[in-house]
């Protein structure tokens, strides 16, 4: 006969009688079952482009579109673009300086 320590009421139990009174009560409400997952239109917002109240993200997304502003949220930045180096003209520039310096 093995016993196990009951959370509910502090007392040992067998492990083949359980007392019914002791189980954990279970939410019938909630299921195990996976249910469907979506993402809601409807949102009271105030728009930091134009001070102006939406109530669907919809809305806000199309003002924006409207005026050219680019929302930005969780993605990644894009990369800063580095202008490229006219090695050349350097090159030129400094010959030019040294040669100043050195007349």
């Amino acid at each position: 006969m093995r016993q196990r320590y009951c959370r509910v009421c502090g007392g040992w139990h067998d492990l083949e009688a359980w007392p019914h009174n002791c189980m954990p009560e279970r939410n019938l409400a909630a299921s195990d079952l996976p249910g469907p997952r979506f993402i809601s239109d409807g949102l009271e917002i105030r728009s930091m482009h134009d001070g102006q109240m939406y109530t669907s993200k919809s809305k806000l997304r199309s003002a924006y579109r409207a005026a050219g502003v680019e929302e930005i949220g969780n993605e990644r930045p894009r990369p800063i673009e580095k202008p490229k180096t006219d090695r050349k003209a350097i090159r030129n520039e400094l010959r030019r300086v040294y040669a100043d310096y050195t007349a």
